[in-house]
């Protein structure tokens, strides 16, 4: 199987834009450093630590008739206070996003409203990935600083091996 961020014939234009649009982001760190929007999320109180986990399931894509059952999550929260929006999408999708911090941290984070139901400010937290013929999660917030991970994670979701892909969101309240 070719790597996770080749572009072959079978990739579309919709997910190319994604590629491109997601490697157009790629800005240095300090350039967030003064958005209102990071102003308002470097607030979260040492309290968060206290805050339970996410814990929620869904299912794994599938390709065919192929199912490769339920994934069990079980995440921590990067923000105080927040929801988890899981978005399946039909291949080929879009997504509009880009490197930011979070509490100083590196993040993935939606720029613009998306069809599945992601909405700016969203952090994207987990996206399916596929080694082989084999999808697993991958954890979008530990990889974050790894631009080039996120990237070749979301395009191994190609159609030579499933119909669609899953994403995990995190929503500011």
């Amino acid at each position: 199987s070719d790597p996770p961020n080749t572009t072959n014939a079978i990739i579309t234009m919709s997910a190319m834009k994604l590629v491109a649009l997601l490697m157009l982001a790629v800005t240095p760190v300090s350039a967030f450093m003064g958005s209102p929007l990071m102003a308002r999320r470097r607030a979260t109180s040492h309290a968060m630590s206290m805050r339970d986990d996410f814990e929620f399931e869904f299912n794994m894509p599938q390709k065919g008739i192929t199912e490769f059952g339920i994934a069990q999550v079980k995440l921590p929260p990067v923000l105080e206070n927040s929801e988890i929006k899981v978005v399946r999408y039909n291949l080929p999708f879009g997504l509009d996003a880009a490197p930011d911090t979070v509490d100083d941290k590196p993040q993935v984070v939606v720029t613009k409203d998306g069809k599945g139901g992601e909405k700016v400010g969203d952090i994207l937290r987990q996206t399916t990935v596929w080694r082989g013929t084999t999808p697993a999660l991958f954890d979008v917030s530990k990889n974050a600083a790894n631009f080039d991970s996120v990237i070749g994670a979301l395009v191994s979701n190609d159609l030579t091996v499933t119909d669609e892909i899953v994403m995990v969101f995190e929503r500011p309240l």
